[in-house]
């Protein structure tokens, strides 16, 4: 077994980046039992659910923008490695497919607001303008991107966890 590389932890993300990753992980973390708790109970028992969803749904999409900036112009520390090439790549591919995964569940969100009828909804509380869930095919790439950003958080959870166990790093030094 090889040695495992050791990283420099002093290298940290900006306090932005990092107000930002604790923020957006909390409101994932509210976000995605609420969006399921609110996909099995009627139209008129979630108006105000579907009020704050979308509230802090707006929020993620902001701050994604705005990391996604941040990613491209703010200095971050080198990428962690380890003795896998293997897993410095999906270290690398998990953590960009957060951000396209990110857009895409806000762009679906969007679409699901205007086509499923909901911004009429939300304006004047009548929900008559509320399409059937299985004419909205936005809320299917809605519900689909949600489920991988749950895989993917349980992978980032995971690779944090398995890189402290296997080299006594913690990582979490760089984003706190």
């Amino acid at each position: 077994m090889k040695k495992p590389t050791k990283n420099d932890l002093s290298k940290k993300f900006g306090k932005a980046t990092v107000a930002i990753h604790w923020v957006t992980a909390i409101l994932i973390l509210i976000l995605i039992p609420m969006g399921k708790y609110m996909s099995e109970m009627d139209i008129s028992a979630k108006i105000n659910l579907i009020r704050t969803h979308v509230l802090l749904g707006a929020i993620v999409f902001v701050l994604t923008i705005v990391r996604s900036v941040l990613f491209f112009k703010a200095e971050r520390p080198p990428h962690i490695k380890t003795s896998s090439v293997l897993n410095d790549k999906l270290y690398i591919w998990i953590h960009n497919a957060f951000y396209f995964v990110l857009f895409g569940i806000s762009v679906s969100g969007i679409a699901t607001l205007f086509l499923g009828g909901y911004v009429e909804v939300l304006k004047n509380g009548n929900t008559t303008f509320i399409h059937s869930d299985s004419e909205i095919a936005s809320l299917e790439a809605h519900e689909t991107f949600a489920t991988i950003l749950l895989v993917l958080l349980m992978l980032h959870v995971v690779g944090v966890i398995k890189h402290y166990i296997l080299t006594r790093e913690n990582t979490l030094k760089r984003i706190v």
